[in-house]
């Protein structure tokens, strides 16, 4: 989908237009076009969905084929309303998902949740009614873990589909997720998958998540090698330097462009 052809404003970095949207307009959105969806998807991503699509092309295409990119990082907040966009603001996977289960229509949506161990879906589910009600769960699925561009069994993929799912929760971690959305959700031919990486985990109480004031402060990631240095040490460490080289690369690009047609409209005007 070219950047014209979408019904909300973007801002493109390494190729990957991000939709320059609040968590309330993505609620809608997904809520608007859950329904009638045949297999689409949207991704939830932040600066290492940005980073890991610059340097492979399977990551990049499934970024730039999703319905919609929300940006799930203060980062990528940051860049957009640099660029001009001051209505963008970080949709967070949890958050996400609690702003659609917090509304009673949504409920009554058709939801299947995929990944995650049964365990944590249990309580996941048990959260979820707690705090917000009923809802309309029509299955789930915990996958072993596999590495990126694993290929579903087909019992799987006819079981979700047979069961027709309007919003499908796919909880993988990035960029495993825009992958596997990309390469089953046709097959799957029926309703939207949404990527919301450790949502599960954090939203069942799994996994401790950081204060609202530091998820606000852009420094998520700092709260996180702090609970998990071993795992994400490598990860940040190549992550944070790249994306603040493209976050300059992309401000200069876009104000050598806005001089540049500032001087062919005064041209013209001669």
């Amino acid at each position: 989908m070219s950047a014209s052809d979408r019904a909300f404003p973007t801002f493109e970095v390494k190729g990957i237009f991000v939709a320059a949207v609040d968590l309330a307009f993505a609620r809608d959105f997904l809520g608007q076009h859950a329904s009638n969806a045949h297999g689409e998807y949207v991704a939830v991503t932040g600066a290492h969905g940005i980073v890991e699509s610059a340097h492979d092309e399977r990551i990049r295409s499934a970024h730039q084929q999703a319905l919609m990119v929300v940006p799930d990082g203060m980062p990528l907040v940051w860049l957009g309303r640099l660029l001009g966009y001051n209505s963008v603001g970080r949709v967070y996977g949890p958050e996400l998902m609690e702003f659609i289960f917090a509304d009673q229509q949504h409920r009554q949506l058709r939801h299947f949740f995929y990944g995650a161990e049964p365990s944590v879906i249990r309580k996941l589910c048990q959260v979820l009614r707690a705090r917000f009600g009923e809802f309309n769960l029509v299955g789930s699925h915990s996958p072993p873990i596999k590495p990126l561009g694993f290929v579903e069994q087909d019992d799987v993929l006819a079981r979700i589909r047979d069961l027709r799912p309007e919003v499908i929760w796919v909880g993988l971690s990035t960029p495993k997720q825009e992958v596997w959305m990309q390469m089953h959700m046709p097959k799957i031919g029926c309703g939207l998958a949404v990527g919301v990486g450790a949502a599960f985990d954090l939203l069942s109480g799994n996994t401790v998540q950081a204060p609202r004031v530091i998820q606000r402060s852009g420094l998520e990631w700092l709260f996180r090698l702090a609970m998990e240095p071993r795992r994400l040490f490598k990860r940040y460490a190549l992550v944070v330097p790249q994306f603040l080289y493209f976050m300059v690369e992309t401000v200069l690009r876009s104000r050598r462009r806005s001089r540049h047609q500032t001087a062919n409209t005064n041209i013209s005007a001669l």
